[in-house]
C-alpha cells in the first residue's frame, strides 16, 4: 500500500496492518482496586492475628502479611485505569477498525472515526531480564477516549504510526474498471453482486480480449476463457498500487483473476487479505478461497461480517466456494 501527495509526483510507502486481531479488556479502576486490596489486607491481618496471638512481634508480623498481600493483589489485577475522560471499553482491533462492547451494546468505529491509537508499556523484571507485563492502548476519537488493556506486548506500531492512511484507504470507493476511472455509486448495496456481474460481463462480451490477450472461450465450455501472462501482468498492477486512481481497482481485479484461474496471482491476493479498506480484504480472500487457498492462512471471509454488509457476505461466500 502507498500513500500519495496530492499535487506531487511523489508516493510514500505505508505498510499495512501486521496484526489479524488483538483483544483488549477494560482497566480496573483505582477506586475498586482500594478496596479490593485493603480487604485482603485486612483478612490476612485479622487471620495471623488469631493464629499468633496479642504479642507485640505476632501483631507487626500479621500487619506486614497484610500489607503484603494488598501489594500482592494489587500487582496481580494489573495497571489502574488512568487519564482524564479515558472510559474503560473491552474492544477488539482488526485490520478494518476496533469493535467495542460497552454496556450499550457491540458497535463498530472504523478508521475514518479513529483520531489517534497509542499503546503504552508497563515492564517488569523477571530473574534480571526486562519483560513486558501489560500494554495500554488508548484510542482518541472526535468525541471519547477509549481505553482497554492486554497481557503481555501488542504489536500495533504500524496502526499508531499509519491510521490516517488507513482511514484514507478504507474511504475509497470501487471501481468499476481495471484503470479505476469509473466508481461504483457510493452506499450501492450489495457491491459484491455488481462487480461479479461486472466482471463476467467484460469476460464474456469480449471487452477485456484484446487487452489482456485473451484466446476465444471454447464452444465445449460456455463462457469459459484462459488467462494469459499478459492477463496475469495487467492484474498484478491493478492489484498493485492504485492511490493515484480516482477509484479502487482492486475488488474488480481480485473477481477476474479468480474467474480467469490465475493462480500465479494467488500470493497477491492473500497479502490484501487484512487490507484497511473492508470490501478489498473480503473480495480478495473470498478469491483466494475460489484460487484453492488454505483458509486458515488468510482467515474466513466471515471474520469481515462487522464492516461489510450481511448481503455481500452472503454472495462472497457462495462464490468462494462455488
Amino acid at each position: 500500500m502507498t500513500r500519495y501527495c496530492m499535487g506531487t509526483a511523489m508516493l510514500r510507502a505505508v505498510p499495512p496492518p501486521d496484526f489479524r486481531y488483538v483483544g483488549l479488556q477494560p482497566c480496573p479502576s483505582g477506586r475498586g482496586l482500594v478496596f479490593f486490596a485493603v480487604g485482603a489486607g485486612i483478612g490476612t491481618f485479622g487471620v495471623g492475628l488469631a493464629l499468633a496471638g496479642p504479642e507485640l512481634g505476632a501483631l507487626a508480623l500479621a500487619g506486614a502479611a497484610g500489607a503484603c498481600t494488598a501489594m500482592l493483589v494489587a500487582r496481580g489485577r494489573g495497571p489502574l485505569a488512568r487519564g482524564l475522560g479515558l472510559r474503560q471499553v473491552a474492544m477488539a482491533i482488526v485490520p478494518w477498525g476496533v469493535r467495542v462492547d460497552s454496556a450499550l451494546g457491540l458497535r463498530v468505529l472504523r478508521w475514518a472515526a479513529v483520531r489517534s491509537v497509542n499503546v503504552d508499556f508497563i515492564h517488569e523484571m523477571d530473574h534480571a531480564t526486562p519483560s513486558t507485563r501489560w500494554s495500554l492502548v488508548t484510542i482518541e476519537t472526535d468525541r471519547e477516549l477509549l481505553g482497554g488493556r492486554a497481557a503481555g506486548s501488542v504489536s500495533l506500531e504500524c496502526l499508531e504510526a499509519h491510521v490516517q492512511s488507513y482511514a484514507e484507504e478504507a474511504a475509497r470507493s470501487v471501481a468499476l474498471d481495471l484503470d479505476g476511472q469509473r466508481a461504483l455509486e457510493p452506499g450501492f448495496e450489495p457491491a459484491f453482486e455488481q462487480l461479479l456481474f461486472e466482471a463476467r460481463r467484460m469476460l464474456h462480451a469480449g471487452e477485456l480480449g484484446e487487452r489482456l490477450e485473451l484466446p476465444p472461450a471454447s464452444y465445449r465450455e460456455a463462457g469459459s476463457r484462459r488467462s494469459t501472462p499478459r492477463a496475469c501482468e495487467l492484474l498484478r498492477l491493478a492489484l498493485g498500487d492504485s492511490r493515484a486512481a480516482a477509484a479502487d481497482p482492486r475488488p474488480l481485479a481480485a473477481v477476474l483473476a479468480a474467474e480467469l484461474g490465475e493462480t500465479r496471482l494467488l500470493e497477491r491476493l492473500c497479502s490484501l487479505s487484512a487490507c484497511p479498506h473492508p470490501l478489498v480484504a473480503a473480495v480478495c480472500r473470498a478469491a483466494a478461497l475460489r484460487l484453492g487457498a488454505d483458509v486458515k492462512r488468510i482467515g474466513a471471509v466471515e471474520e469481515v461480517c462487522d464492516f461489510v454488509a450481511d448481503a455481500d457476505l452472503r454472495e462472497l461466500g457462495a462464490w468462494a466456494h462455488a
